[in-house]
């Protein structure tokens, strides 16, 4: 399972559609909030997240859900992030691909989440 938080609706389709044809399940929200109250624990899961959310930052959320024992991978995307903020994210163990989202970064990253397993979980 693949959990998507981005405020743009156009991402969240984008990112749905992208990684469904490469055979991932994915669940969208657009915000921390919701992501926070329905979005159900999985064992086999990564988070996406956007940093520059509406109501708190990617990296507030992951802090979040680490604290509630959370310990699936995390990978952050952010638009020209700040050199504290990539000392931050890597301090923190949480992957960072830059936006725009081109080539294949983003499903590197996704791909690498799944890595210690025999196979991706679709």
């Amino acid at each position: 399972m693949v959990f998507v938080v981005d405020g743009d609706a156009a991402v969240r389709r984008s990112l749905r559609f992208a990684l469904g044809i490469d055979g991932f399940r994915v669940e969208t929200y657009s915000d921390a909030e919701s992501f926070l109250r329905f979005a159900e624990r999985a064992e086999r899961a990564c988070l996406v997240v956007d940093h520059h959310l509406a109501d708190m930052t990617g990296v507030d959320l992951i802090e979040r859900l680490r604290a509630r024992d959370w310990t699936i991978p995390f990978i952050l995307t952010v638009t020209n992030p700040s050199p504290a903020l990539v000392r931050r994210v890597t301090a923190a163990g949480i992957a960072l691909v830059e936006k725009p989202l081109l080539g294949n970064a983003l499903l590197d990253q996704i791909r690498e989440a799944f890595a210690p397993a025999s196979n991706i979980p679709h």
